[in-house]
């Protein structure tokens, strides 16, 4: 809160509120394309993508574990407004028999947290030119630069938002919430300046979105302020109806595999690609090609919402309401700090 003295008047200014409206309405605003085929195929050779030794686990200390925060906090872009037929918790989307569904793949981390980057999973969705929406924290983009700009580049993924450091909006205050909403938003955009400041990427920018457009809540927990917040902020909220697991280390890659062949038209899938899924690249290898084979379509999260009708809850969970209150005990604010 900034305090200007003006006469005898006291003027308070919040430097943390939103940022006003672009005057756009959300589902007007919604991209078309999540990436740029040019840019991409333009910047990275096969040996940048491929995974790197190690980089799928993950470490409490060393350089990245720790950051502070962003020097740009909030977006340059102005969010669109959101309409009162997406506010809520999304869980899935009525698409009546079509069999369309949407895998969302976390990728964050908090802040005692350097997080992986499992390449076994992007590398396979690409060898099936399967789309998803990686919904990554802002402060694993600040720490993970390199796989960041390619994922935005990469016209089969669409980029959402997965907060700063990976907070409870279930515990946070008022202020932070928009904090972890904002900072991300304003690193995608970092992110993606530095992308189009590249000689490779001077062709194709314009097909990459300027802002991320849906939001996933972290531990899938909020309540109803932060969930309003997050709404006001001009994002969907997306969570699931189909969780795969895969943070448990005793989540076998059949059991998620058995996750993922439970989708029904109009599914939301939740897993993890950040080094948290113990086993989910062994088990996308095997169901990806079985539900392309059975007939399955995958399009990215904003697709699948402008396909049908959302399925929408008051409030967060994982499969039933209140399944997820002992993440208040056992994570807290889930920052880290």
């Amino acid at each position: 809160m900034k305090i200007l003295k003006t006469g005898s008047i006291f003027v308070c200014i919040s430097l943390t509120a939103f940022p006003a409206y672009s005057g756009q309405v959300w589902s007007n605003f919604t991209p078309k394309t999540h990436g740029s085929k040019s840019v991409f195929e333009n910047c990275y050779t096969s040996a940048d993508l491929a995974g790197k030794k190690g980089e799928k686990f993950t470490r409490k200390r060393g350089k990245g574990a720790y950051l502070n925060p962003p020097e740009i906090k909030r977006p340059k872009v102005a969010p669109a407004r959101l309409s009162s037929e997406f506010y809520g918790s999304i869980r899935r989307v009525n698409v009546g028999a079509k069999k369309v569904i949407a895998l969302g793949f976390d990728i964050g981390e908090q802040n005692n947290d350097f997080a992986g980057y499992d390449a076994e999973i992007i590398d396979t969705l690409r060898k099936h030119n399967v789309k998803a929406t990686m919904y990554v924290g802002g402060k694993w983009m600040a720490t993970h630069p390199k796989r960041a700009k390619q994922l935005i580049a990469d016209p089969l993924f669409e980029m959402g938002n997965h907060a700063w450091t990976h907070g409870n909006f279930r515990v946070l205050n008022k202020a932070e919430v928009e904090n972890q909403i904002w900072f991300t938003q304003a690193e995608y955009e970092k992110q993606r300046r530095a992308l189009a400041s590249l000689d490779c990427a001077k062709s194709g920018m314009s097909a990459i979105p300027k802002r991320i457009p849906t939001f996933r809540f972290p531990y899938g927990t909020c309540n109803a302020r932060s969930l309003k917040q997050v709404n006001d902020a001009g994002l969907p909220a997306v969570q699931w109806d189909i969780v795969t697991g895969d943070p448990a280390k005793g989540q076998s890659a059949k059991a998620i595999a058995r996750a993922l062949l439970r989708s029904k038209p109009g599914s939301i899938i939740v897993a993890h690609a950040n080094g948290r899924g113990w086993n989910t690249g062994k088990a996308i290898k095997f169901a990806i090609p079985k539900m392309l084979k059975e007939g399955w379509k995958f399009v990215t999260v904003t697709e699948l919402l402008q396909m049908g009708k959302p399925v929408i809850a008051k409030t967060c969970y994982e499969n039933r309401p209140g399944d997820n209150k002992r993440y208040d005990r056992i994570f807290g604010k889930g920052t880290g700090e």
